[in-house]
């Protein structure tokens, strides 16, 4: 399945059949190859939509939830750091409706990136908050999540 070794174009593939992605029509287009940016569609469909006609929050959530986390985990795992990521907090404001499919873009750059290897090698371990923006096809700002990341060294013979 995923692990340190899984090479963006596999963690795409695997993401976009793993169900909780498939069914709220979460799609992973592009993840580069050293894992400092993702872009993610969340298409409008009958399952996605709530009451309204409009994209459910809850899967705005749950596109914006992991990517972060996943970035750096795997950015780490390039520098040689072997360590856990997951989403400590996030939160969001919905701007407007979601009355179309959006796309969130997540970029990390390079000063956030060599503050994540610092801290990992000095403290093992490192919170770092990142903004998302889920933009509707004319650009028009749908959504905005704030993720905090929550980094931490892995113990020896911990599973990944």
């Amino acid at each position: 399945m995923i692990d340190e070794q899984t090479p963006a174009s596999g963690m795409r593939w695997w993401m976009n059949l793993w169900p909780p992605f498939l069914f709220q029509g979460i799609r992973i287009t592009e993840i580069d190859s050293e894992f400092q940016f993702a872009v993610v569609r969340v298409r409008k469909t009958i399952l996605t939509r709530n009451l309204m006609g409009t994209t459910f929050g809850g899967s705005l959530f749950s596109a914006a939830d992991p990517f972060f986390p996943i970035l750096y985990w795997r950015y780490l795992a390039l520098q040689g750091i072997s360590s856990t990521c997951w989403s400590r907090a996030i939160r969001g404001e919905f701007v407007q409706p979601a009355n179309r499919s959006v796309e969130l873009r997540f970029t990390i750059d390079a000063d956030q990136l060599d503050h994540a290897s610092s801290e990992m090698k000095s403290h093992g371990r490192v919170d770092l908050e990142d903004v998302i923006e889920a933009r509707l096809p004319d650009r028009a700002l749908a959504a905005r999540c704030h993720v905090t990341s929550a980094l931490g060294a892995k113990e020896a013979g911990s599973a990944p």
